[in-house]
C-alpha cells in the first residue's frame, strides 16, 4: 500500500479563495487505509470547510484514483479539487482534468506494510 500523512487544514485552507466551487475527492483505498481518505476524512473536512464558508459542490469517493480507469469516468463538478489520495492519484487527476486547479490534502511518503494489529510502518520510503 501506499502511506500518505495528512496535510494541516491550514494547508489546505489556505490554498482555497472563498469564491471557488470546491470539489472533494477521496480515495477509498489506501489512503482510507492512512486515516487520510476514505469518506470520513472527506465528510470531515466537507463540514470544516463549510463552516468557514467555501462552497462545496461536490464529494466523490473512489475505489483508487490512481486506475486511470475509475477516474475517466468521473465527471467532476467545481473550478478546484482538493484531493485525499497520494500522489498518483493526483498525477492522474491532472492528467484527466487539465482545467481543474488540484490540490493535494496529502503528502505521499512510501510503500507500507499494515500488520495484524492495525499498525502501518513505511518499509520503503520515497525520495
Amino acid at each position: 500500500m501506499i502511506v500518505s500523512k495528512l496535510k494541516s487544514y491550514k494547508e489546505i485552507k489556505s490554498k482555497l479563495k472563498k469564491s471557488d466551487e470546491v470539489g472533494l475527492i477521496s480515495c477509498n483505498a489506501c489512503a482510507r487505509m492512512c486515516g487520510t481518505g476514505g469518506l470520513k476524512v472527506m465528510e470531515k473536512f466537507a463540514k470544516l470547510l463549510e463552516k468557514d464558508g467555501f462552497n462545496i459542490v461536490d464529494k466523490d469517493l473512489i475505489g483508487t484514483p490512481c486506475d486511470f480507469d475509475q477516474l475517466n469516468k468521473s465527471q467532476l463538478h467545481g473550478n478546484v479539487q482538493v484531493v485525499f489520495a497520494c500522489d498518483a492519484g493526483i498525477h492522474n487527476l491532472k492528467k484527466i482534468f487539465p482545467k481543474h486547479k488540484i490540490v493535494s490534502a496529502t503528502n505521499t511518503l512510501g510503500v507500507g506494510a499494515y500488520d495484524h494489529k492495525g499498525n502501518i510502518s513505511v518499509v520503503r520510503k520515497f525520495k
